[in-house]
């Protein structure tokens, strides 16, 4: 996955130059499409996914594309509010990684304490703060880092957003991103991978849950 920073993506944001119901308008129309957020971009310039939707699971050249542009959305939105090392985790690392469904809060990683936002902008922020902004090695033998940067986006790997959403992700939303990110990992290292952290918070029902994943038919065995 390529990390250079490429020109960034043209948004178009409500008031620069059109107003919200224009926007929307011109969403129905088919001129625009909602990215996240209050984040639109023009239809002939965002990434399609190979049945003609918007970056849902793109392939080739496309998912590089489509990951630049959701990392620029994360950045866009959080980057103002946050100060010091941040990493975009949870629903939105799972977003940004592999599209889908767009996450109406966005989740980071953050090294430091922040008081919530006076003007929290167009989405809400869901803040763990921890030193996994940092960008330090998982622990254990053989562990891998759990930060990969994307396009300028600092965001948890696949199996760390993995793990994160099986973990302490609940309701549907979160199962439905993870089962589109397991088939990107390697099942032995995922399994292992649980294993070795079995005595964190909630991997009981993680590893659980894994397993139900990596038994769907068509999921690498």
């Amino acid at each position: 996955m390529s990390t250079a920073q490429a020109e960034p993506p043209p948004f178009l944001v409500p008031g620069m130059p059109f107003t919200a119901a224009e926007l929307r308008a011109m969403e129905r129309s088919g001129l625009v499409v909602h990215v996240v957020g209050d984040l639109y971009a023009p239809a002939d310039r965002y990434p399609r996914a190979p049945d003609g939707r918007p970056t849902g699971r793109e392939a080739g050249a496309g998912a590089d594309a489509g990951v630049r542009w959701r990392a620029a959305a994360v950045r866009r939105l959080a980057g103002p509010v946050l100060a010091g090392p941040w990493a975009a985790m949870g629903l939105t690392a799972a977003w940004v990684h592999a599209g889908g469904e767009a996450p109406g809060v966005l989740e980071a990683s953050v090294t430091r304490y922040h008081r919530r936002p006076l003007h929290p902008g167009a989405v809400t922020l869901r803040l763990e703060q921890s030193a996994l902004a940092l960008g330090r090695p998982a622990p254990g033998p053989g562990a891998e880092a759990d930060v990969v940067v994307l396009h300028g986006l600092c965001c948890t790997t696949v199996p760390r957003t993995v793990e994160d959403l099986l973990r302490t992700g609940t309701g549907p939303a979160a199962l439905r991103a993870a089962a589109r990110l397991v088939p990107r990992c390697d099942p032995q290292r995922l399994r292992d991978r649980f294993e070795a952290r079995r005595r964190r918070a909630g991997m009981a029902d993680a590893r659980r849950a894994l397993e139900v994943l990596l038994d769907r038919p068509g999921r690498p065995g």
